[in-house]
């Protein structure tokens, strides 16, 4: 572990709808749940993971972890990447065989060799360097047959980004597929492996980040996103992703790709 304590992660921060990347020094994440695919690469050095604040730390240089899988990561203010992968998206299927199986799966040395030689050269600046780079990775790790999520959470997932914004209930999203809230709401964590409504809460971090990207402040993006003010806002990051909005803002630049 880390001698000298730092919250922040100091790097760069790249958002897309359905995909986010940290690139730079990693610093500590508190227990948390996310509900995005995590892979994490150590370009320097390891990082250590437990699934609980009363395990011992365990030295990694890779993992997948599953979304919903309890962790915290003590960065040590090495430099890694971090990939957030929204698990219903096209991209994130061929993960699929590997994060159903197990919570926290370490990558081949060949696959974290791969990665590390895609961000040795990256460029950020380069035109079309940013989408790239996460096909790249998904790419190398090479999992194999996709697990494409049932046609029915698909089609409600699509129906929740289109009309989120006036607000819509479970209880509305089930009858849009013509299923019981109960049953939906089974079938909805059984594909995507977090409750509905923690995905909810998920698109509306997601909303956040891109707002945080534009210049906002705390209060302006909490209000803009959905939530109540800005405590509310950093508790779900917390909740979410393990820090406080500021640990990632104050020394990380963060740039929105959102069409």
């Amino acid at each position: 572990m880390t001698t000298e304590h730092d919250p922040n992660w100091r790097g760069l921060v790249l958002v897309w709808d359905e995909q986010a990347i940290f690139l730079g020094h990693a610093a500590d994440a508190s227990l948390h749940e996310s509900p995005a695919i995590k892979v994490c690469v150590a370009l320097d050095g390891n990082f250590g993971l437990r699934t609980s604040d009363d395990e011992d730390w365990s030295d990694y240089d890779s993992a997948i972890i599953a979304p919903g899988q309890p962790h915290t990561i003590d960065g040590r203010q090495n430099r890694m990447v971090m990939l957030l992968l929204a698990p219903e998206t096209r991209l994130a299927q061929p993960l699929a065989p590997i994060f159903s199986q197990n919570g926290i799966t370490r990558l081949e040395l060949s696959v974290v060799e791969k990665i590390r030689a895609t961000f040795a050269d990256f460029d950020v600046t380069k035109p079309g360097a940013e989408p790239n780079v996460c096909h790249q990775m998904v790419e190398a790790i090479g999992s194999g047959d996709s697990l494409p999520i049932d046609s029915r959470v698909a089609q409600s997932i699509e129906w929740i980004r289109s009309s989120r914004e006036e607000g819509i209930s479970v209880q509305e999203i089930a009858s849009g597929v013509e299923l019981s809230e109960s049953r939906f709401s089974h079938l909805f964590t059984e594909n995507v492996r977090i409750p509905v409504r923690r995905y909810l809460l998920w698109l509306r971090l997601r909303d956040a980040m891109h707002l945080l990207a534009q210049g906002r402040s705390l209060t302006e993006t909490a209000h803009e996103a959905g939530f109540s003010d800005s405590p509310h806002l950093a508790r779900t990051f917390r909740s979410l992703l393990g820090i406080a909005p500021s640990a990632l803002t104050k020394e990380s630049s963060i740039t929105s790709f959102l069409k």
